[in-house]
């Protein structure tokens, strides 16, 4: 069984920095009416391992993202082995479940390559920030300013560090880091098509696990893509695969 508790501490602590955040006795439901496209503000956390009932989550859920203007009904599962009812009666009812591979790592790595920490959060950065949100398939311009606005707004003044690979004047990479509640938190790790294949995502994430260490974080975790590319480089520097989140996103009103 996973100790996901280091995990959920930083994920408490990131929910908290939005808006609005109502307790159940199952997790949470998360709201903030400024960034109604963005999911990561406006979603309900399962963190129980007792059975709760889909009706019971959107009981909660849906007036919530009808107060912030989300159109959107998006649950994240801390532990779907504990879960299945409830998964099945959201996959029965025809919500996609993704899934995501939970990996930590406990240890220092050596930093390697030519990263720079991003000092000045001016229009260039912003720029190529942008272009790399497309990358994960985030293509809508007011999606796009929202999700602009909750760095600039929250997570930049909450901590939030990026880091660049950079090729002959260029920012070819990207990662971001956090560090809440003890735990580091690897995040939008992305390389620009055209450089790819050249161990800069490795140089990122080394960069940035080395960081949170001196940030006193005692363990540093990312969520990956199961059976994806990055997972192998994760495994190689020496994450772990500990566990898998499910979660699905629907329209709010059925």
């Amino acid at each position: 069984m996973a100790d996901l508790e280091p995990l959920l501490r930083f994920w408490r602590a990131h929910d908290d920095l939005f808006e609005h955040t109502q307790t159940r006795w199952w997790g949470a439901v998360v709201a903030d009416a400024r960034f109604p496209a963005i999911q990561e503000p406006n979603y309900a956390r399962v963190e129980t391992r007792q059975p709760v009932r889909l009706e019971e989550i959107e009981d909660a859920l849906v007036p919530a993202m009808r107060a912030s203007g989300s159109e959107r009904s998006h649950v994240v599962i801390f532990h779907p082995e504990d879960q299945t009812d409830l998964i099945a009666a959201a996959s029965t009812r025809g919500d996609r479940i993704a899934w995501d591979v939970v990996m930590v790592t406990g240890r220092d790595l050596e930093p390697t390559g030519r990263v720079e920490e991003v000092s000045a959060f001016d229009g260039p950065f912003w720029a190529v920030h942008r272009d790399s949100a497309r990358l994960f398939d985030v293509t809508d311009e007011e999606t796009l300013d929202q999700l602009q606005a909750m760095e600039r707004d929250v997570l930049i003044p909450a901590g939030r560090r990026w880091f660049a690979l950079v090729d002959d004047g260029r920012r070819v990479a990207l990662a971001a880091l956090l560090v809440l509640g003890g735990t580091g938190f690897v995040d939008h790790v992305v390389t620009f098509p055209d450089a790819r294949r050249r161990g800069h995502a490795e140089a990122l994430t080394r960069r940035i696990v080395s960081e949170a260490t001196a940030m006193g974080a005692e363990r540093t975790y990312l969520l990956a893509e199961p059976g994806g590319g990055a997972v192998r480089i994760y495994d190689r520097i020496g994450f772990e695969r500990v566990t898998h989140l499910a979660s699905w996103l629907a329209a709010r009103d059925r």
